[in-house]
């Protein structure tokens, strides 16, 4: 159901940000639900893939609108409501529960896994960074006895 999108689609900020376990984007990370700001498409729902938003390190470039599915889950929502108001059977409630904290789980089991390449990326950062000083030190240190050898061949 992918669609174009204006250039300028601007969204709304991440903690309002839900995540979509049963839409995952090309790298199979659960995508992100956002809200359009555009002139074009204001309020209108669409779907991200979590690493189109990162400065950093691969990107994907998925994104899909969202508006039909994003009614059928208000439906769903309200209909599942409506289902635990009208019963006093708890042991609905308790599987809605389990199942809302599964959701929960899942998604900072997604957020732990970002961070976590977030910090393989800046290890590989730090190495790089690491290896150019080691080799601008050693080609200080070579300086350095070239000129000692230099000055102790002239004083002989």
């Amino acid at each position: 159901m992918a669609a174009s999108s204006s250039s300028s689609t601007s969204f709304s900020s991440r903690q309002k940000d839900d995540l979509q376990l049963k839409h995952p984007c090309g790298c199979g990370l659960p995508s992100r639900l956002k809200t359009s700001r555009t002139p074009a498409n204001p309020g209108r729902k669409f779907r991200v893939c979590p690493n189109s938003l990162k400065e950093k390190g691969p990107k994907c470039d998925f994104w899909e609108w969202a508006d039909a599915e994003t009614q059928e889950i208000k439906r769903d929502k309200e209909d599942t409501e409506d289902s635990i108001k009208g019963t006093e059977d708890s042991s609905k409630k308790d599987e809605i529960g389990i199942f809302n904290l599964m959701l929960k789980m899942s998604a900072l089991e997604h957020e732990i896994n970002i961070c976590n390449m977030k910090m393989e990326e800046e290890k590989l950062t730090v190495r790089q960074e690491l290896e150019k000083l080691n080799s601008k030190i050693f080609t200080q240190k070579i300086v350095i006895v070239v000129m000692f050898l230099l000055l102790a061949y002239n004083v002989l």
